[in-house]
């Protein structure tokens, strides 16, 4: 008896779709992976390309024009750390005094801010910052203060990302001192600027070479004696960066 034919299966024209499924599953994993990969490191790029363009800028001392678009730069340059000799070779850098503002906001808190940073500007020789001489030292004295130390360190963090030269200037009111140990205010502005000085020696391993101490007492008031708060302000200890050393007189 002759075998029955088997029943022909169906042919499935629909296998193709099995098929495409599986790479489109294949592709979305693809880009998925390609997607947390690239997002992962587009902050880190970001900043170094800010940083690249922070180094351009400073390192030509170039200024902004008045229609430059630099608002997400100097947004970036507050959250980047400070680049290796990353000042203008010439002075009178409002970008650099501004990097340098940026750096203390970002370090420092607001409390110690108020009470011990006076200013940070730019002139022809370089950028400085004022500290209130009143919150590191006691009235008289050029030993510095344990409270005041905590600033002092985060200033050094900044003197340490250059290599450019450093002036410590001491400046007092006009108020006469009544101390054989300390004659006149002459003395006490010096000894407090090489008080800051021997602070960054030893506790932070500076190079000596780099600084110069200045003595100007009573004479660069920045304000009249004649109030307790404008006192105040003249008794302060300028940190001059020096960025131009053609301006700098010593």
């Amino acid at each position: 008896m002759a075998r029955r034919k088997k029943h022909e299966e169906h042919e499935n024209h629909e296998r193709w779709l099995v098929s495409y499924a599986d790479f489109i599953t294949l592709l979305f994993a693809f880009f998925v992976v390609m997607y947390a990969t690239s997002s992962s490191n587009v902050e880190k790029q970001q900043k170094f390309e800010d940083s690249i363009r922070l180094n351009l800028r400073l390192g030509m001392g170039g200024g902004q024009g008045e229609g430059s678009n630099s608002s997400g730069i100097d947004e970036a340059i507050g959250e980047l750390e400070m680049p290796i000799g990353g000042f203008p070779a010439k002075g009178g850098s409002k970008e650099a005094a501004d990097f340098v503002a940026r750096y203390m906001n970002k370090k420092v808190d607001e409390k110690d801010r108020k009470e011990t940073v006076q200013g940070v500007y730019s002139d022809a020789v370089g950028v400085k910052i004022a500290l209130a001489a009143s919150t590191f030292f006691p009235a008289g004295s050029s030993k510095l203060k344990l409270s005041s130390l905590a600033v002092l360190d985060k200033v050094a963090e900044i003197l340490k990302q250059t290599d450019k030269r450093l002036i410590i200037e001491g400046h007092t009111d006009d108020t006469p001192i009544n101390d054989p140990a300390i004659p006149s205010n002459w003395e006490l502005a010096g000894q407090r600027a090489s008080s800051v000085i021997r602070y960054f020696i030893k506790y932070h391993q500076m190079d000596p070479k780099r600084f110069t101490s200045i003595s100007y007492a009573d004479l660069k008031p920045v304000a009249p004696n004649d109030t307790e708060e404008h006192r105040a302000l003249n008794r302060r200890i300028e940190i001059m960066i020096v960025t131009d050393e053609k301006s700098a007189t010593l």
